[in-house]
């Protein structure tokens, strides 16, 4: 194709070719006749790349999207397959915890053919809590939770850095529980809120037995 300019416009990318046709329009007035219609020839060309380019963008974005959708598919999948592995994992634990409990054990030990659990309290207990602290009773709101105040403040300054001319406070408030006093009611063996209980850790470690005579 004969064209006035000696750029190579198979090799401009998207905003190179706008930038050319732009410059190149704008030069069509000072142009002599024979050379105005190899600028027209080379515009046209210029166009027809540009708008395979901005079709390429729609094919390609359409193609990303998609694949979007895929992984977020995939996403969920793996999420629910983590959620129920999790699962079974709690599932054996609290096994091994309650043969424990039930005095079933020498000591923290379980031992099986190929593998010895250790099965060992742990000083702290920790709190569970379902649902939510605004679904307590007013009672148990007071003796249970209290509530975080999170303060942020935001300080816009000179550029310099030393004149403050506007500070901006957020105050937040939430209820969240009060762990001490939970721990301390159920030790008094008094009732918690609904949803709310205290259990014992354990550390569980495992570890495997050599037998001199392994069938």
């Amino acid at each position: 194709m004969s064209q006035i300019t000696p750029t190579k416009l198979d090799k401009l990318n998207t905003f190179e070719l706008y930038k050319h046709y732009a410059a190149l329009s704008s030069s069509l007035s000072l142009l002599t006749p024979d050379s105005k219609e190899l600028a027209l020839s080379e515009l046209e060309h210029c166009a027809r790349l540009r708008s395979s380019k901005i079709d390429g963008i729609h094919y390609h974005l359409t193609q990303h999207e998609k694949l979007v959708e895929v992984g977020a598919e995939e996403k969920k999948k793996l999420d629910a397959a983590i959620k129920h592995h999790k699962a079974e994992i709690e599932a054996l634990r609290s096994i091994l915890k309650e043969i424990r409990r039930r005095g079933f054990t020498d000591g923290n030990k379980i031992t099986g053919k190929n593998y010895e659990f250790n099965i060992s309290p742990l000083p702290t207990p920790s709190v569970e809590i379902t649902g939510s602290i605004d679904d307590w009773s007013t009672d148990d709101q007071q003796r249970f939770a209290m509530v975080e105040e999170v303060i942020t403040t935001t300080i816009t300054k000179s550029l310099d850095g030393k004149n403050i001319l506007r500070a901006d406070e957020k105050i937040k408030h939430r209820h969240v529980p009060n762990l001490d006093a939970i721990k301390d009611a159920h030790a008094q063996g008094h009732i918690l809120p609904k949803g709310v209980q205290v259990v014992q850790n354990h550390r569980i470690t495992v570890k495997r037995i050599l037998n001199t005579n392994e069938n």
